[in-house]
C-alpha cells in the first residue's frame, strides 16, 4: 500500500502521524510525507511594483519557510522510519489541497492521510476546506484523522489500551464491497473489534393504499439488506477476528452511522465513496461528507 501523508507540523497533523504509527496497516507499506508551502503566504509579485530589496526579502522568506518545512518533515520521517516504514519526503509550493491532489495522482498512491479539526461542536462542523476538497476530488481513498478532544484519550492511546473499534458502514454497493475488501486485508489483532452496520431507511407515506404497497417493498428490501450484511460479515470473518453485525432503521443513513459510532465508542469509521463526478457526487456523496464532517472519530473513505 502506498500512502501519502500531508503534514503542516500542527497538532492535527501530528495526530495523523500518531494514528499512522498505531494502526495495523499491511506490511511493506511505503509512505510519502508531503508538506505544502501555501501560496497564499506570499504576495502575487506580478500584481505589485516591488523593489529589489522587497524581492529579496520575499525570496529569503520563501526559502526560510521551505527550509523549516524540510526540517519538520525530516523529524517526522526519522520517527516513522524507526517504526519500519519506507519513507520519502517532499516539499511543494502552491495551494494546499491542489498540491496534495496532484501529488496523489502523480505518485498513484492508494491512500491520502490528513489531520483535521477536533471532535466537538463548532470545531467538528468546520471540517476544513482541504479535507473537504480531498473527499470530493482525491483519485484514491482518504483517511481523515480527527484529534481527540482535550482531556480525552487519543485513538492511538485507546487502541493501545483497548484495541481498535472499527465501524464499517455497508449498503451492498460496489464502494461498500470495496471497503469490506480493504478492511479484510488489514492485520487486525485479536482484541480489535469490527462492526458491520447496515442502515435501512424508513419509507413514509400518508395514503393507505400506498403504505400497503410500500410496506411490501420495504420488507423485501429489508430482507435483502440483512442477507447482504451477513455475506459481508462472513467475508470478513474469513480473515479477521471479532466481527459482528448491526442493523439500524432511520430516516437518515448518515445520522444513524454517526449515532452508532458514538454509542459503540468507535475510533474509526470505514465507508465506501460512491464517486466524485459532477451530479453523481452531489446526489450520492452527501452521506459520505456528512459522516466525515460530523463523526466524533476518524473516518476512512474507501474509493476504488
Amino acid at each position: 500500500m502506498k500512502i501519502l501523508l500531508a503534514t503542516d507540523g500542527s497538532d492535527n497533523a501530528n495526530a495523523a502521524v500518531d494514528f499512522l504509527l498505531q494502526f495495523p496497516f499491511p506490511e511493506h507499506c511505503s509512505i510519502t510525507l508531503l508538506s505544502v508551502v501555501d501560496a497564499r503566504l506570499f504576495v502575487d509579485v506580478g500584481a505589485f511594483e516591488l523593489s529589489d530589496d522587497q524581492y529579496q526579502v520575499m525570496h529569503d522568506t520563501n526559502e526560510a519557510v521551505r527550509k523549516e518545512a524540510q526540517q519538520s518533515l525530516a523529524s517526522v520521517a526519522e520517527r516513522v522510519s524507526r517504526d519500519g516504514w519506507t519513507v520519502e519526503t517532499m516539499v511543494r509550493s502552491g495551494y494546499v489541497a491542489e498540491e496534495i491532489l496532484t501529488t496523489a495522482e502523480e505518485l498513484q498512491v492508494d491512500l491520502v492521510v490528513v489531520g483535521s479539526h477536533g471532535t466537538s461542536g463548532y470545531r467538528r462542523f468546520m471540517l476544513g476546506s482541504v479535507a473537504t476538497r480531498l473527499l470530493d476530488y482525491a483519485p484514491c481513498s482518504v483517511l481523515i484523522v480527527k484529534q481527540a478532544m482535550e482531556g480525552s484519550p487519543s485513538a492511538r492511546e485507546e487502541a493501545r489500551d483497548e484495541g481498535w473499534r472499527v465501524l464499517l458502514a455497508y449498503d451492498d454497493s460496489g464502494p461498500a464491497r470495496k471497503a469490506v475488501s480493504v478492511c479484510a486485508s488489514l492485520p487486525f489483532a485479536g482484541r480489535d473489534e469490527i462492526t458491520v452496520l447496515t442502515v435501512i431507511t424508513l419509507i413514509h407515506a400518508f395514503r393507505q393504499d400506498i403504505r400497503q404497497q410500500m410496506n411490501t417493498i420495504w420488507q423485501q428490501k429489508t430482507a435483502a439488506a440483512r442477507a447482504s450484511l451477513e455475506d459481508a460479515v462472513t467475508t470478513l470473518q474469513g480473515t479477521l477476528p471479532n466481527v459482528s453485525s448491526r442493523v439500524r432503521e432511520g430516516d437518515n443513513s448518515a445520522h444513524e452511522v454517526i449515532e452508532e459510532a458514538t454509542e459503540s465508542n468507535s475510533n474509526l469509521i470505514m465507508l465506501g465513496s460512491k464517486g466524485k463526478k459532477a451530479i453523481k457526487r452531489f446526489l450520492l456523496g452527501s452521506m459520505t461528507s456528512h459522516v466525515a464532517r460530523h463523526a466524533h472519530c476518524s473516518v476512512w473513505v474507501v474509493r476504488d
